[in-house]
């Protein structure tokens, strides 16, 4: 018994001076870097990630005051918080060569639906965003412009069915129109989700995004356990959900092939990239195992991306500025009016110049993407050694970057009173929004390559929304909002329930 004990204690010894001679946790004081060091080692800071998107920004945010930046652990990682809006300006642009990449170590090979722009690095993410960009230029936004006014009227025609004294759980609704938008711009699909919620495209899509506790740890793991994933074929969608993908889109295409059909939609774009491609290689002018090759594999996967980023992402923005006009009065008066000049303007047609006129709009759409902005963090990846502009401090490649844009988007020194909603602050003729303040799509050459898509899209459907209907909280609307913690997005912890009235102009 004795020898048990005493084997035991030098096992614990052991370990104890292993641990202190390759302690991970003495990283960021060697470079002299103010830090938040684990209580619990292994675990790391990571704890605190799992709490709600805003709890967890503002945290990293409020910690060290007076800080332009400090260190935390991801596991035994190295990660380090920038706060400092001048920095982050020059992490995200100025010096964007050591910090190309984003803290995904995803294979771009992991399954049919995995060669996509998000899961690219270095120069074969620049290649595929060369090709890409074109697709969501001003031109092919205005072909898709008569489908997003034939998604919004079904939007605006489905409310009718409700009385003023109806709570209506908005969220749900802005999730249809969003899914309704993606099925037809990027899969070429006449749903009508609105009226059809249990189509299976919905169906699938809304609970592949339900919140999940596991689905947040898989995916906090996945730096560390990217190999073991893949290795045991483990993976954030579901099988069920990646037949369906692809076989929409083998089915679409396979349609518009035998009849001849063109659509001005972003599978079509997908599929001239696709065959420009084809005829590159087949002039032998392309190798056709380079991986930047635009081949079937990355046509279904980027048509898969634009679903995964745009549903969540849009219906809860959309929503939110809905919620925000519902409390705000005034202000939806204001917007209301602005919407009603421009269209008489225009001769009562919600034209795509039309609603690129409507001012007051944007700026609403800008308050609510500061105030609910989807994304509470963004990272990126240090590529080369870098050393932090106006100190001696070099931060060496492989560390991670997070960005708190939650805790910025509400400092009241760059918004007054930020949790009043106040979409003057986006008048360019009034305010300057400090550069490295305003983050809610990113910035830099990593910036969501669909934002002018989304945020056109949603501005589309407010404009018919709120020239039919006037919104209003009710007994179930929740104030103040609250997120739910299981969501790496700012998703509303209980929906977004408003009631609503026909307006007499309407």
């Amino acid at each position: 018994m004795g020898f048990g004990i005493v084997e035991l204690a030098l096992v614990v010894v052991t370990i104890y001076l292993l641990y202190k001679a390759f302690n991970p946790y003495g990283f960021w004081k060697k470079l002299g870097v103010p830090d938040v060091v684990p209580d619990i080692p292994l675990i790391g800071n990571i704890s605190m990630m799992l709490e709600a998107p805003n709890v967890f920004a503002n945290k990293a945010y409020k910690t060290y005051p007076n800080e332009r930046f400090y260190g935390v652990y991801t596991l035994w990682r190295p990660t380090l918080i920038v706060k400092d809006p001048d920095l982050v300006e020059s992490i995200l642009i100025k010096d964007f060569s050591h910090l190309y990449n984003r803290n995904n170590t995803s294979d771009i090979e992991t399954n049919a639906l995995s060669k996509h722009l998000v899961n690219y690095h270095d120069d074969k993410w620049k290649a595929l965003r060369n090709k890409l960009t074109p697709t969501f230029s001003t031109g092919k936004l205005k072909g898709m412009h008569p489908q997003l006014v034939t998604c919004a009227e079904s939007f605006v025609k489905y409310l009718g069915k409700f009385d003023r004294k109806d709570c209506v759980e908005v969220k749900d609704l802005c999730g249809r129109f969003s899914m309704d938008v993606i099925a037809s711009c990027a899969f070429g699909l006449d749903l009508d989700i609105m009226n059809n919620p249990q189509s299976e495209f919905y169906k699938i899509g809304r609970s592949s995004f339900m919140p999940s506790y596991f689905l947040k740890i898989f995916f906090l793991l996945q730096p560390f356990l990217a190999s073991v994933y893949k290795k045991l074929g483990m993976g954030m969608i579901p099988k069920s959900m990646m037949d369906f993908f692809v076989n929409a889109v083998d089915e679409t295409l396979a349609y518009r092939e035998k009849n001849n059909v063109q659509r001005p939609d972003f599978l079509h774009l997908l599929t001239e990239l696709k065959k420009k491609d084809d005829d590159l290689v087949k002039k032998k002018e392309l190798d056709p195992n380079d991986p930047v090759v635009f081949d079937h594999h990355s046509l279904v996967s980027n048509a898969f991306v634009f679903f995964a980023a745009g549903y969540e992402t849009t219906a809860t923005t959309l929503s939110y500025l809905l919620y925000e006009l519902a409390l705000n009065q005034d202000k939806q008066q204001i917007l209301y009016d602005d919407i009603t000049n421009v269209l008489e303007k225009h001769k009562g047609e919600y034209s795509f110049e039309a609603i690129a006129e409507m001012s007051y709009l944007e700026q609403a759409v800008s308050e609510t993407l500061r105030m609910h902005s989807p994304a509470a963090a963004i990272d990126r990846k240090v590529t080369k050694d870098y050393q932090i502009p106006g100190t001696e401090i070099v931060v060496p490649a492989g560390v991670t970057v997070i960005v708190p844009t939650y805790g910025i988007h509400h400092d009241p020194q760059y918004f007054p009173e930020p949790e009043k909603f106040k979409p003057e602050r986006f008048d360019p003729e009034k305010n300057d929004i400090a550069k490295g303040t305003f983050l809610p799509f990113g910035a830099g050459p990593r910036i969501c390559i669909a934002a002018r898509f989304a945020r056109y899209e949603i501005k589309t459907c407010a404009a018919l929304l709120l020239k039919t209907y006037k919104f209003h909280p009710c007994e179930k609307t929740q104030i103040p909002m609250e997120y739910d913690s299981r969501s790496f997005l700012l998703i509303a912890k209980n929906g977004v329930t408003l009631s609503l009235e026909r307006r007499s102009t309407a």
